[in-house]
């Protein structure tokens, strides 16, 4: 079992990515609570730079629109973490690990690790879907169509840990270990 307050950390820059509903912004608030990180949550800095949800940029603006201002935000993000030497857990939006550029310089700059969630249990989370932008029509077949898009390049990540079948406990007690190890060893 671990003692978090033992923990020193090995990577000092995390990013985690996957779908929405997996965990990202919970569990990168509470292991950077844990392990005294400033923590970045992608989606909650655009909304409050526009003052608007996510959904709502996207329908008053459009998703490159969107895109793009992500794109800035993660790498503004970065530069001012690398400037001030921080250590941070960086919270991504289900598709801000799409772009190259985005991918390159995260994957260059942080330890990137992949939350993934089996679907059933991704569509129970997101619930009706109303706040998530991408989810059109069925939620099911909405969120089987992204990850059919997103798995080519969540699979870059340098660690993955399968959800399922883990309590929130255990979860937490991963990361920590990525984070606090010093190689990158994929857990599936």
């Amino acid at each position: 079992m671990l003692k978090f307050e033992e923990m020193h950390p090995y990577h000092d820059k995390v990013t985690l990515i996957g779908m929405m509903g997996t965990g990202k912004s919970k569990f990168g608030r509470q292991i950077a609570k844990l392990l005294k990180f400033n923590f970045y949550d992608i989606d909650h800095m655009i909304e409050k730079e526009f003052i608007m949800s996510i959904k709502e940029l996207f329908q008053k603006y459009d998703e490159d629109f969107f895109r793009k201002i992500e794109k800035k935000t993660i790498s503004d993000l970065v530069l001012k973490i690398n400037k001030n030497k921080e250590k941070a857990i960086i919270s991504l939006g289900g598709g801000g690990f799409d772009d190259e550029e985005t991918r390159d310089l995260l994957l260059n700059n942080t330890n990137v690790i992949w939350l993934n969630t089996p679907v059933n249990i991704l569509v129970q989370r997101v619930g009706d879907g109303s706040k998530r932008p991408m989810i059109k029509g069925n939620i099911r077949d909405s969120i089987l169509q992204l990850l059919k898009i997103r798995t080519k390049y969540y699979s870059l990540c340098h660690n993955q840990i399968n959800t399922d079948k883990l309590s929130q406990y255990q979860i937490t007690e991963r990361l920590i270990n990525l984070i606090s190890h010093q190689g990158n060893i994929a857990i599936k």
